[in-house]
């Protein structure tokens, strides 16, 4: 019997099959992947905990898989790459790791905005009046989302960051069902910005859409908000050996810009060529610190819920989920 792996993957968008097929056709590792719904991947593996169908799990989220990592669902793997990870970037006890960096950016409309001095530099700045009707954002099954405002809880607390989310809905803010539907509606109705990750700036740039990166809080600023997607083995995997091997290629300098190159994504692995693609180092990242966040999520979730992120679309979003339980 050959050798094998099987992933479960909560990351859909933007597909890897480019990643698996050179995994599987440079090492002779059959690799399966079952693409799964983001907001259901954790509950699968602990519902299959006593006997794993997967070896591995990736997602879009680091905060998804700290808040399950006390389970011991996952095997600790402490890649070579990881080892010289800064904090954030992995769990404590290395039972998941971050394999792309995704931060929070502006992405303008050049045909709105053409000069770059009108840009916004500041979150804040949305609030003006210079923007009113003009800003897009996704609902909160988007996990960025969800995350962005439960930092901001963290570093700049509940009142203040309330009010930002109120000022920015008086100021005409709109609310679109996925990252997909908000970028879409930028071009669509002509909005002149829309809080994204950067990579899907990359992205939406590379399909031919007039789109500009813009950089917030940066320079004397509290700096941007940085989620991950993530991967980790599975404790009682049946393929463990091929579940480390992929772990490491997906780390590996090509592959992270390979990454890059096809999707924008922010690598992790400093020996990777970043291209366009801003290096993490490059980056002021706001003081939000993981456990903080995670602690935050929960009530997060209820709170965008209840200021109208709930915001569905079922052929692209999927369901709008539940509020996570820790």
């Amino acid at each position: 019997m050959g050798k094998a792996l099987r992933i479960y993957s909560g990351r859909n968008r933007p597909d890897l099959t480019p990643v698996y097929l050179l995994f599987e056709r440079l090492t002779g590792v059959r690799t399966t992947v079952e693409k799964v719904y983001h907001h259901d991947a954790e509950k699968r593996v602990l519902a299959e905990r006593a006997d794993p169908q997967a070896d591995l799990l990736l997602t879009n989220s680091q905060l998804a898989l700290e808040l399950v990592r006390e389970t011991g669902v996952f095997e600790p793997y402490a890649a070579p790459v990881a080892k010289a990870y800064p904090e954030w970037l992995r769990a404590p006890d290395h039972s998941w790791l971050s394999f792309t960096a995704w931060p929070r950016a502006a992405m303008v409309n050049r045909t709105v905005l053409a000069d770059s001095s009108a840009w916004p530099a500041r979150l804040e700045d949305l609030t003006d009046a210079r923007f009113r009707g003009a800003v897009a954002c996704a609902a909160l099954v988007e996990m960025t989302t969800v995350a962005q405002f439960a930092a901001l809880r963290v570093v700049k607390g509940d009142a203040w960051t309330t009010g930002l989310i109120d000022r920015l809905l008086a100021n005409g803010m709109r609310v679109y069902a996925s990252n997909l539907r908000t970028r879409e509606a930028l071009a669509r109705e002509r909005k002149a910005v829309a809080i994204a990750n950067s990579s899907n700036i990359h992205v939406f740039y590379l399909e031919g859409n007039p789109v500009g990166e813009a950089w917030l809080d940066q320079d004397g600023g509290m700096g941007t908000h940085v989620e991950a997607h993530t991967v980790a083995l599975l404790a009682g995997a049946k393929h463990p050996a091929e579940a480390r091997a992929f772990v490491d290629f997906l780390l590996s300098p090509e592959i992270q810009t390979l990454l890059a190159r096809l999707f924008g994504e922010t690598p992790v692995n400093a020996k990777a060529a970043h291209g366009p693609v801003r290096p993490l180092s490059e980056i002021k990242r706001m003081d939000a610190p993981l456990a903080k966040v995670a602690a935050l999520i929960e009530s997060t979730v209820t709170l965008l819920r209840d200021k109208g992120f709930d915001v569905r679309d079922d052929p692209v979003g999927g369901p709008s989920p539940p509020a996570p339980k820790g």
